[in-house]
């Protein structure tokens, strides 16, 4: 009897396991799109291209660029442009750099080289340059004044700021960007609405006797004036994005010295170039590298140089900021890599704003000695290459100088 009492009780136990079996079954695979979804969206957003404060999340692909001498320079190529101005006769040849040697002295004392020297203006619009390293006895022949900005388009009408010595009240210098031919270049990942501008002015007659020095430039467009530093520290919020963002400014002086070889040479080549993956530019040489000379010296100027986003940019992140930069032969396949780590000569980066450390970063004044003429001149000295990596920082070049000397 009891066995047949638990019988209608074991089927209705049975039925309704069948029943929440079925239901769970139903709500599982009613939940698998969802989830599925889910976690083809979340995977979408993480390969979302972003860009800000600098950096983009996707490293771009590798770009490549050509370009022909913007200016050549040696001793016999002043003399000859020094003699034209100072006869007043019409130039042969017209610059697209505004260098004058109007004031140069014939026959110069030796050869010619280069130095060059920046500051970082983001958040403050001016700043020092600290010029040094002009050897004693060195005549003056030209000087030039570069800077950057990220400004809403159309920008590219020429403004004033002062420059001088500082402490002085500095004279107006009117900046043009007709010199650089891609003017203007993508914005470097702070602000989509903007581009990158460069802009130029001779500040020759500036240069106090013996070059060496502290120069000041003040006036250039920026939002804010306040010297922040452009992102977040720890819980303080960044300042934000709203341009003009002024990146920073260097100078470039030519000159003269017995102690320099008379065959010694400069190419001069002008961006801008915006660039967050690999990158290479190949530059024409013409006259052709001189083979017989010692020495290779290399400066690169541009925007957007940090180490890090995070706590003012301050804490570094070694796979955004390691960036390397060659110098190669494109005849012969030659390459040296000068910055960078691993194998270059420099293991420092070239983007790391060091014309603004600690603070305000984002502009770079690089300059590196290397190899000798022989290594460009193989196989006719035509040309040279040089070639960054960048893993995501965003970086514009603004200047290259090759000298030969």
């Amino acid at each position: 009897m009891r066995i047949h009492r638990l019988i209608p009780i074991i089927v209705v136990l049975a039925m309704l396991a069948i029943t929440m079996t079925t239901t769970i079954q139903h709500r599982s695979v009613s939940a698998e799109p969802d989830s599925g979804a889910a976690q083809t969206k979340a995977t979408e957003t993480e390969t979302e291209p972003t860009q800000d404060g600098g950096i983009s999340s996707v490293v771009a692909t590798e770009t490549t660029v050509e370009k022909e001498v913007d200016l050549f320079l040696d001793a016999d190529e002043v003399e000859r442009q020094a003699q034209e101005e100072q006869s007043g006769s019409p130039p042969t040849k017209v610059n697209k750099v505004p260098v004058s040697f109007k004031h140069v002295p014939i026959p110069l004392p030796g050869g010619i080289d280069h130095a060059v020297a920046g500051v970082a203006t983001r958040n403050s619009g001016q700043g020092v340059i600290r010029l040094r390293g002009i050897p004693p006895g060195s005549t003056l022949l030209s000087a030039l004044l570069v800077w950057g900005e990220i400004a809403a388009p159309p920008a590219l009408n020429p403004y004033n700021v002062l420059f001088g010595p500082d402490c002085a009240a500095g004279a107006t210098v009117a900046g043009t960007p007709t010199p650089f031919p891609t003017n203007p270049a993508a914005q470097p990942c702070w602000n989509p609405a903007g581009q990158f501008f460069a802009y130029m002015a001779n500040v020759t007659t500036q240069i106090v006797a013996g070059i060496n020095g502290d120069y000041r430039i003040r006036n250039l467009r920026s939002a804010l004036t306040n010297n922040r530093c452009p992102w977040p520290d720890a819980a303080c919020a960044g300042p934000g994005n709203a341009m003009v963002l002024s990146e920073g400014a260097s100078l470039i002086v030519f000159y003269s010295n017995p102690c320099i070889p008379r065959t010694a040479q400069i190419y001069v080549d002008l961006g801008p170039r915006m660039f967050s993956g690999p990158h290479v530019v190949t530059h024409t040489t013409l006259p052709p590298i001189n083979g017989a000379l010692a020495n290779l010296k290399h400066s690169r100027i541009g925007a957007d140089g940090q180490v890090g986003t995070t706590n003012c940019g301050l804490r570094s992140i070694p796979t955004i900021s390691d960036e390397r930069t060659w110098i190669e032969n494109p005849a012969t396949g030659g390459s040296i890599q000068i910055k960078g780590d691993v194998g270059g000569l420099n293991r420092d980066s070239d983007w790391n704003g060091d014309d603004g450390e600690p603070l305000n970063k984002l502009w770079d004044s690089h300059t590196d000695v290397f190899g000798s003429g022989s290594f460009l001149a193989a196989g006719g000295g035509l040309s040279y290459r040089v070639r960054y990596s960048s893993q995501g920082d965003c970086i514009v070049w603004v200047v290259h100088i090759l000298g030969v000397r």
